[in-house]
């Protein structure tokens, strides 16, 4: 077992990289995705010191932790940097030649396969099935390995390759771990700055949201007065009825900084979600045909969640009434809800307009920005907002020309008429 300290240096060979990748280098997951990526670069370094230092045991026999920036590639990196890397690694395993060669490639055709099925399915899993998945194909590649060692009788290096693999799974599990816990801690990070960010300007406009409504109620009240007046010249009844039009309008500009401020999270009952997107959409239709957009819908039934009926009409208007004026004139706008396997209630908002870039989708809710020419940023801030006091969240989808999707996602329940299934659910 003299060789067993050399393992460790396999260790720092994996760990010390991606220790240094998430201080210095940390990508998003679309960057990250890129053949190009500081990731995919470090992998590919990675398995080429591994694979340049391996411990050999006896002549011809050499052991690594190749498989590991393999399985990481795929996971974290996606497919095509994954068979980047894969394919690096039969280059090189063919350079360095020695007996074995062809168990090498199986064993890594093996891993490539199940990288394959599994990473269609990723993106959904937690962080707990993370670690099963790769526990799983680790430990395929081993008992792959195991079967040729009693096949060929070479029974007498089982002791050091059992502990050689514990080492290296646990070094796996490791670097798995401190992607997503870094990962998971700027998100969090992210999170609370921009909480902090909006809780400051909505307190701020709500102050002054308040000063401007007292005086502007006085006015009102004044116009009212002189309205009523019998004595006031037609045509002056004319101007004070746009000035109070106007005036109610400021009055809901204003009411929407207060929602920003405060968004009622009072009275929560149960909702059709069903009926209410149904019914958002009834009200838009008219301006959808007076910009000649036509609206499809796919809606599921019976779908049924904890929350404020108000609150969520105004939401599915707000990010429908963006959807319209994101196409601009002509186009289609599709609107989906369904239950998934998970028990959530999916609401989708398609446009096919101009769509956004990756800057841009960063910025969307946060308070006062806007895409549009003549928005104010408060109409989106406000629907995050309740969308979050009712325990959901939105997720956003877009590419410059392409258009966007609006994923507003909420637990789902049982409703009043107990009309609630998980079966027929779309996945």
């Amino acid at each position: 077992m003299t060789e067993f300290p050399h393992v460790f240096d396999q260790v720092l060979m994996v760990l010390f990289p991606i220790l240094v990748y998430q201080l210095f280098f940390n990508e998003s997951d679309d960057k990250r995705r890129k053949p190009y990526s500081k990731l995919s670069l470090l992998l590919l370094i990675m398995l080429l010191l591994t694979m340049s230092f391996p411990i050999e045991l006896e002549k011809g026999y050499y052991y690594d932790f190749r498989v590991i920036p393999a399985i990481i590639s795929f996971v974290y990196a996606g497919m095509i940097p994954g068979f980047m890397t894969v394919t690096l690694l039969f280059i090189y395993r063919f350079y360095l030649g020695g007996d074995g060669i062809y168990i090498n490639l199986l064993n890594i055709s093996l891993v490539t396969c199940l990288m394959i099925f599994f990473t269609m399915k990723y993106e959904s899993f937690m962080a707990d099935n993370k670690i099963l998945v790769v526990s799983i194909i680790y430990s395929a590649s081993m008992l792959f390995k195991t079967f040729f060692m009693f096949k060929y009788h070479h029974t007498e290096q089982i002791p050091f390759m059992i502990l050689f693999y514990i080492v290296s799974w646990i070094s796996l599990l490791m670097v798995v771990f401190i992607i997503d816990y870094v990962d998971q801690h700027l998100k969090i990070q992210k999170e609370l700055q921009r909480a902090e960010k909006l809780n400051v300007i909505s307190q701020l406009a709500a102050s002054v949201a308040h000063e401007v409504r007292n005086p502007m109620t006085t006015v009102k009240g004044f116009l009212q007065l002189m309205g009523s007046d019998s004595h006031v010249h037609s045509s002056h009844k004319d101007y004070i009825d746009i000035s109070l039009r106007e005036l109610n309008h400021a009055q809901s500009i204003i009411n929407d900084y207060l929602s920003l401020a405060k968004p009622n999270t009072e009275g929560f009952s149960s909702i059709n979600v069903s009926n209410e997107v149904t019914n958002a959409i009834s009200l838009i239709t008219s301006y959808s045909n007076i910009n000649n957009i036509r609206i499809e819908t796919s809606i599921q039934d019976s779908l049924y969640m904890n929350g404020n009926r108000d609150e969520l009409k105004q939401i599915l208007v707000n990010i429908i009434k963006n959807g319209i004026e994101a196409i601009g004139h002509k186009g289609l706008l599709t609107v989906n809800a369904y239950l998934n396997n998970l028990g959530e209630i999916i609401i989708e908002v398609i446009d096919t307009g101009s769509g956004m870039t990756k800057e841009q989708i960063n910025k969307v809710g946060t308070p006062f920005y806007s895409t549009k020419d003549k928005g104010t940023g408060v109409g989106l801030t406000i629907s995050y907002q309740l969308v979050h006091a009712m325990k959901g969240k939105v997720e956003l989808e877009s590419e410059p020309g392409k258009g966007t999707k609006f994923s507003i996602i909420f637990q789902a329940c049982i409703g009043d008429e107990g009309k609630h299934f998980l079966a027929n659910t779309k996945p």
